[in-house]
């Protein structure tokens, strides 16, 4: 197949994906042209050499809007952003249909969630999404359709009609952002998940279903080294409040004998946020160190060499990190929530936590049970791959383009 490919993905698990994808339809002799306004997400994408590469530029203001820009927001109308996300992705597609491909394998918009480029392009088209747009439909603390307090009482205060006001034109902007991002979803001929939860998600948010085509992981790197265990607990994800590290170290003060050190490694995170965790640890006695930034090879290691993951963000769609762990024969104990449910299995790879008491109790399980904690990673090291390989991922994605170029 030609395949024309459009992404505009923040770094994370979904350029991971993406990595993967086009290495594998590249080598199984697919022909492939990528269209992005940063291609390689500032270096971290490798794409292979045959893949030719589209930059198209996006421009999107972050100057302060006018007020008149603000009133139609107030009528529902789109914002600049928008217009912008449009613009790129008909310039885009003007290239696309004239460029005889057989299909359009889309993927998330960081700005948007489900991109706008099918509603421009006249071939068949496959979107991988990857969640929609989480901040708009979870609370992340909080529901961003929560009211204020109540503004009766201040009616007259010039100050509180600023607020009000302020809040309003936010309420219809995002109901703006709901509106457009529906109609792209619907614009695309298949839209592909990577977990029943994404699913359901996508069930809920749009009405309509996508197709599960579970993602893999690759075995080149993430592999048992032989490494002998260590006395640690490794947790993967960026300090924000959604992964949640704050809960692996509430859990591991639990543990009063041979308490294990948390080594938390993070591409990014919240200042503030991290700050807070740093002296959350120093309250409860947790050694808990945050490692940036490290290559692979690092990551292996630390995977190898950790008693377990611990695995505690919120609601996430898929993670790559509990799977990774497993390849290097590392056990799980995760919070069950989103797609992790579809990964980890109680008992067989790694252990369910719900609480912090729940959580330690399963890192103290596996330090006191050494015969039992030997067949969890060998169960876990064993069902990569048998399930979770890269050949199986490609394998399900090939299937998934071909049925939609043939419809």
């Amino acid at each position: 197949m030609k395949i024309a490919v459009w992404h505009n993905l923040p770094s994370g698990g979904s350029i991971r994906a993406l990595n993967y994808h086009l290495k594998g339809l590249i080598e199984r002799g697919h022909e492939i042209e990528l269209w992005a306004s940063n291609p390689t997400v500032d270096g971290i994408l490798i794409l292979p050499d045959s893949i030719k590469i589209h930059p198209i530029d996006l421009e999107i203001t972050q100057k302060e809007l006018s007020f008149s820009e603000k009133l139609g927001s107030f009528f529902f109308e789109k914002t600049k952003k928008m217009l912008a996300l449009e613009s790129h992705s008909q310039k885009c597609a003007e290239a696309i249909n004239q460029g005889n491909f057989d299909i359009l394998f889309a993927n998330t918009c960081r700005h948007f969630g489900t991109p706008h480029i099918a509603r421009y392009t006249n071939i068949p088209s496959v979107l991988y999404l990857g969640e929609p747009y989480r901040p708009l439909y979870e609370a992340l603390p909080t529901l961003i359709w929560e009211g204020l307090e109540s503004t009766y009482p201040k009616l007259l205060r010039r100050s509180n009609w600023k607020i009000f006001l302020a809040d309003l034109w936010n309420e219809r902007t995002n109901r703006v952002h709901v509106r457009e991002e529906k109609i792209n979803y619907l614009a695309f001929d298949k839209v592909l998940v990577n977990s029943l939860y994404s699913n359901d998600t996508c069930m809920r948010v749009f009405g309509k279903a996508g197709e599960v085509c579970y993602l893999g992981i690759d075995t080149d790197i993430f592999k048992d080294l032989g490494l002998p265990k260590e006395n640690f607990v490794i947790g993967l994800g960026n300090t924000f409040i959604n992964k949640n590290p704050e809960f692996a170290i509430r859990s591991v003060a639990l543990i009063q004998e041979n308490r294990p050190k948390i080594i938390w490694v993070a591409n990014m995170g919240d200042k503030k946020y991290t700050a807070d965790l740093m002296a959350l640890a120093k309250e409860k006695n947790v050694d808990f160190e945050i490692k940036k930034l490290i290559p692979d090879t690092e990551l292996v290691e630390l995977l190898n060499k950790a008693l377990c993951m611990v695995y505690t963000s919120q609601l996430e769609p898929f993670g790559f990190a509990p799977l990774e762990a497993n390849a290097c024969k590392t056990p799980v104990v995760a919070i069950p929530q989103g797609g992790v449910r579809e990964t980890i299995q109680p008992n067989f790879n790694g252990i369910w936590s719900n609480t912090h008491t729940e959580m330690a109790k399963a890192i103290q399980y596996f330090q006191e049970n050494p015969s039992q904690y030997e067949q969890i990673r060998l169960n876990g090291y064993e069902n990569i791959f048998q399930k979770w390989t890269i050949q199986s991922c490609i394998d399900r994605l090939e299937n998934a383009l071909l049925s939609t170029k043939t419809k």
